[in-house]
């Protein structure tokens, strides 16, 4: 086995670059890179081998040549920090500055500041009316400093960390600043790898373009514009179609597709990669990336919902919804999430699947806006909007809990909210809480009625219809309408809905009991049944099948309509070797990006408009596959739970009265 003597390279690198301290400079460089390689956390992205100490180099003699009064042993390690810190996960930057104060005793460097740029990032984040968060600022800084050495750059980190905003505004600031940049976004896995590098048939050697060799080639055409072109790989990275690109993202820039034709990587074309976690990745491409890790705990949920209140045109409400989410929000996080509430740590709440505290504050905001559109001006003002937020709260914090649990949640939101509890069955009155065992899941706040009433007399009587089939048949239950009303506020906001829970919870019943009474004029209505076969091209053709051409490149329902898309069984699909479904690699695309690619000889991308998308499935396990996290974080997820003994008892009796009623009632008994 061959091993570079990688100070050796650093000392000729270093005097090569212009620096006279070469020797003890190469020594410092390697030691801290075998310190880092044993003492740092085990990441899939991390990489301290050759490629990364190049990169490192080629930064310090750029440094060195832009600011030749400072003194050598500052300049390198204003790189090696700056070329490093962007990778490290949250727990590991403080170690990773303990390491270099070790090596450079009592040197401090300021980060090297790019005045223009920075200044249009921030004027960028101000004009999108985000939040400016220093730590999310300085990674799009980071981003930009990785992409000045390396062609091919990974941003990487779970769902909820702001991987979009921070390429998105990378691409506005370099706008701003003359330099016009186009992103080309694509998901690798949302296609066969044949349809994304294309296919020479054996036989008759024609040759079928595929996705990228076309984007490739569109933006590699040489151009004396002052322009930047970014292919954006959003999706699972892994050997099955990565390992192709290899000659790309090292020093030859090319790509080689199988009819022989060779496509060089322009100066103004780059490489990003939006990932969620690089597990499934080879060294081999590790190395060749620059990495920019973004972790959610700099970026936390506050900004969403600070965003969401500046944005509310009433301001006093705004400050009283700024209160409302201090008092309760922290808390409830921590206690689904960690487990600790008011001074005891326990276990965390169970929940159906993941979801990232980032999405139950973007679930908590939609739930609050759909119910404050309808509230009236009244004395009360106050109290009702607490009770309409302490009943978002339950179905956006605590919509994804497990039965189990729910309970608990129930008790610490009425901890939090002092308000007096009522034990009786009457309805409660504005300023209370329903008390004893009574769980806030079992109450609807009403808003005109100024009461919490007891989703169980908002049930509506059973109508037996003969002719109905059996799987058809709904008997309404407290959970049923309760379900429904949720339906009804997300589906009017456009909210993607998904509903998970165990078999036979009524979640197929239910969505399409309320699909099919949505007004025909208005909505058009598909549903897709996923199984394990299921392809995206599937799932592509049958959309298709379901929009027109509006324009050159946007599709959609007929005029004044929408498409409301139900998906069952969202989990059913197979995972390829690498734990990815193809079909659900399609959908992020879609629901992200508001479109997806042609499939056929045109390969063009498609705006999809006024498209809908609810889902349902099973708890994984057995048949049903985990999703990919980053696809949850789209929905508003919730768990359907069993129904009660109660509800079970009014169902089967409901049914059985029904189909007795023309028995005599001696047949009946």
């Amino acid at each position: 086995m061959v091993v570079p003597d990688l100070e050796l390279i650093c000392e000729i690198m270093l005097f090569s670059e212009g620096f006279t301290l070469a020797k003890t400079l190469a020594k410092k460089m390697v030691v801290l890179y075998k310190l880092g390689k044993g003492q740092l956390s085990k990441q899939h992205h991390y990489d301290f081998g050759l490629r990364a100490l190049k990169s490192v180099l080629v930064m310090a003699g750029s440094l060195k040549r832009g600011s030749p009064d400072l003194s050598e042993d500052v300049v390198l390690m204003r790189a090696l920090r700056d070329m490093n810190l962007p990778k490290f996960v949250f727990e590991d930057v403080p170690l990773f500055l303990g390491l270099i104060s070790d090596l450079f005793p009592g040197l401090d460097c300021p980060r090297v500041r790019y005045p223009n740029f920075n200044d249009a990032v921030e004027e960028v984040l101000r004009e999108n009316e985000y939040i400016l968060v220093p730590e999310q600022v300085d990674k799009v800084i980071q981003l930009y400093e990785t992409m000045l050495t390396r062609h091919t750059s990974m941003v990487v980190g779970p769902a909820g960390g702001g991987k979009s905003v921070v390429i998105n505004t990378l691409a506005q600031a370099q706008t701003k600043l003359g330099i016009h940049t186009k992103l080309y976004v694509l998901n690798a896995k949302a296609v066969t790898v044949s349809e994304l590098y294309g296919i020479l048939d054996p036989v008759t050697r024609d040759w079928t373009d595929g996705l990228l060799s076309n984007i490739f080639r569109e933006t590699n055409k040489p151009t004396d514009k002052k322009e930047r072109k970014y292919v954006v790989f959003d999706g699972d990275v892994d050997a099955v179609w990565v390992e192709n690109m290899n000659s790309v993202m090292d020093d030859n820039k090319l790509l080689t597709l199988p009819n022989g034709e060779r496509i060089r990587l322009q100066k103004h074309v780059a490489l990003l990669f939006e990932v969620g976690d690089l597990q499934y990745a080879s060294p081999a491409t590790v190395s060749r990336c620059g990495m920019v890790y973004l972790d959610p705990k700099n970026l936390g949920y506050k900004p969403y919902y600070q965003k969401w209140v500046n944005h509310r045109t009433n301001k006093s409400e705004g400050e009283l919804l700024m209160k409302l989410f201090n008092k309760y929000i922290p808390a409830s996080i921590e206690y689904v999430m960690e487990g600790s509430f008011e001074g005891f740590i326990g276990d965390p709440l169970k929940r159906v699947i993941p979801v990232t505290p980032l999405s139950m504050i973007a679930q908590l905001c939609v739930l609050l806006e759909v119910q404050m559109a309808e509230l009236k001006q009244t004395t009360q003002q106050e109290a009702i909007i607490e009770g309409v937020f302490i009943q978002s709260l339950i179905w956006a914090i605590g919509a994804s809990l497990l039965e189990d649990d729910r309970h608990k949640f129930s008790e610490g939101v009425k901890k939090l909210a002092e308000l007096p509890q009522i034990h009786t069955a009457a309805p409660v009155m504005i300023g209370q809480l329903p008390g004893n065992e009574k769980h806030l899941y079992d109450y609807h706040f009403d808003a005109n009625e100024l009461q919490w009433i007891a989703w169980n007399n908002y049930v509506p009587p059973y109508e037996h219809k003969r002719n109905v089939p059996f799987y058809e048949v709904l008997v309404p239950t407290m959970d049923t309408v309760r379900h429904t009303w949720i339906l009804e506020k997300l589906v009017n906001y456009k909210k993607p809905v998904l509903f998970v829970g165990e078999v036979g919870t009524s979640k197929t019943v239910t969505v399409s009991t309320y699909l099919r009474q949505l007004n025909p004029d208005k909505s058009l209505l598909l549903n897709i049944n996923f199984s394990s076969r299921t392809t995206s091209m599937d799932v592509q053709r049958n959309l298709e099948a379901s929009v027109e051409k509006r324009t050159k490149d946007t599709y959609g329902p007929a005029a004044g309509k929408r498409l409301v898309v139900f998906i069952d069984d969202l989990n059913m699909p197979s995972k390829d070797t690498y734990g990815t479904q193809q079909p659900i690699a399609l959908l992020k695309l879609l629901i992200e990006r508001g479109g997806l690619y042609d499939r056929g000889k045109e390969l063009n991308w498609k705006n999809l408009k006024d498209v809908q998308f609810v889902g349902s499935m099973g708890t994984p396990g057995g048949g049903r596959n985990d999703i990919d996290p980053r696809f949850a974080s789209l929905f508003a997820v919730f768990n359907i739970t069993f129904p009660k003994e109660v509800s079970l008892l009014r169902i089967y009796s409901s049914i059985l009265n029904g189909h007795c009623s023309i028995f005599s009632d001696e047949i009946k008994q």
